[in-house]
């Protein structure tokens, strides 16, 4: 049996939340009181944010992971990480989110421009149907496209998140949803074919639909549509580790775009699907 990572931050409220949360499902002590155990599932709590709070401020102490996330994996036999995290917008609208990581533009939040983070989707599609069991009332559940850091880790991983303001990251009701979804999403062996999405809003509302009969990985969203490069989508794709079998476009992206990216997934050996 493979090991399974679960890691968060104390300086996030969200993760505070969720320490105690899972810790209420089981997680004991292992080695030190950064690290727990349950059964095969290692959680890893850490000090300092996982991602940067501001724009473009990356510690130089960090440079730019408050941890060595490959080191654990390999001291600890880690297969893959579940990121467990707040989730802000303006909106402060409750949710709960999955998504992968990456760059397709400047580096924001940390991690290296235009680059993403290795992924997988299955995983993270079972801990997205969790989420969606008895959600917590007042919560919506949905994708995200690919943003912010890590990006630069060869042990994939995935944000699950609590938002979108103060209010839901200290709602212990929500971050309970949220343990055990992590939990019993690690637990299910469920595989579906596996697509990469392209175009839709940051929330992704045509492939959160879909992510109930497939898994996403990568999804760029129709704001980043102009920022793609052929070394972007290959990226999408090999970094999907648990390996793409088509790509999704939504609709409403521009003729040019879509005839982009068409040419770039044909070059790779990608198929195209209809929605």
């Amino acid at each position: 049996m493979t090991n399974i990572g679960i890691t968060l931050s104390r300086s996030d409220p969200a993760g505070v939340n969720i320490l105690r949360a899972l810790e209420r499902e089981g997680f004991k002590e292992f080695e030190s009181g950064s690290i727990l155990k349950s059964g095969n599932i290692y959680l890893f709590a850490i000090d300092r944010l996982i991602v940067p709070e501001e724009k473009y401020k990356v510690s130089s102490e960090t440079q730019p992971y408050p941890i060595d996330y490959d080191a654990l994996a390999q001291r600890y036999g880690i297969e893959y990480y579940v990121v467990a995290s707040r989730h802000w917008s303006e909106s402060g609208k409750p949710c709960l989110t999955v998504h992968p990581t990456g760059n397709f533009g400047k580096a924001v939040y940390g991690g290296r421009a235009r680059e993403l983070q290795r992924t997988v989707a299955n995983p993270m599609r079972n801990v997205f149907l969790e989420l969606s069991k008895n959600t917590p009332k007042g919560y919506e559940v949905s994708l995200e496209a690919t943003h912010h850091s890590p990006t630069e880790f060869k042990t994939p991983m995935f944000f699950a998140e609590l938002g979108s303001s103060e209010r839901q990251w200290r709602d212990e009701n929500a971050a309970d949803h949220l343990a055990r979804a992590i939990s019993k999403g690690i637990a299910s062996s469920q595989k579906v074919e596996i697509a990469i999405g392209f175009g839709g809003g940051h929330y992704c509302p045509t492939f959160t639909v879909m992510e109930r009969e497939i898994a996403f990985g990568h999804i760029c969203p129709k704001y980043a549509l102009d920022l793609l490069t052929d070394d972007l989508i290959s990226q999408m794709v090999e970094k999907t580790l648990d390996k793409v079998d088509f790509a999704v476009i939504d609709e409403g992206i521009k003729g040019y775009q879509k005839k982009k990216i068409e040419v770039s997934l044909r070059e790779i050996g990608v198929r195209m699907r209809e929605k």
